[in-house]
């Protein structure tokens, strides 16, 4: 039931959605070519009111992202491909020195996977408030995307 309505709520296909109850993960891919919208996902937490009384914390959003980076100033930013959303790239360790040396030899299409800045904390207080735009994604890791 939890996996169809994630599916219908976030066009995302309902074959890749894996719930892991003793982990307390819930994975799930977009289709092929839609997005996951954060802002809807948000939304939806809200909504469930899971937060209220019951102490559950949400303890990170991992993604995926795939698009276009480029420098701006001195941030790294990922274009999504199809879409006008973009994260800034940031690290905790040696990911984002790596990302950069790619990006000087030319490489721009990306595929890069981190944690969602600000999404994390307790579920009644984080849905009390969208998290700031624009997003951040701590880089885990990364790879080329060749056209």
């Amino acid at each position: 039931m939890a996996r169809d309505a994630t599916a219908r709520l976030y066009d995302v296909d309902a074959n890749l959605v894996v719930m892991d109850k003793q982990a307390g993960t819930i994975t799930f891919q977009a289709r092929k070519g839609r997005l996951a919208d954060l802002d809807k996902l948000h939304e939806s937490i809200k909504a469930t009111r899971l937060g209220d009384g019951t102490g559950m914390r949400l303890k990170w959003l991992e993604v995926t992202a795939v698009g276009e980076a480029i420098v701006v100033d001195k941030e790294v930013r990922l274009k999504v491909t199809g879409s006008d959303q973009y994260f800034v790239l940031t690290d905790e360790a040696a990911p984002l020195g790596r990302l950069r040396e790619v990006l000087q030899r030319g490489e721009k299409r990306l595929r890069v996977t981190g944690r969602v800045d600000g999404w994390t904390g307790n579920l009644t207080q984080f849905s009390r408030k969208l998290p700031d735009k624009p997003r951040r994604i701590v880089v885990n890791r990364f790879e080329v995307v060749k056209p």
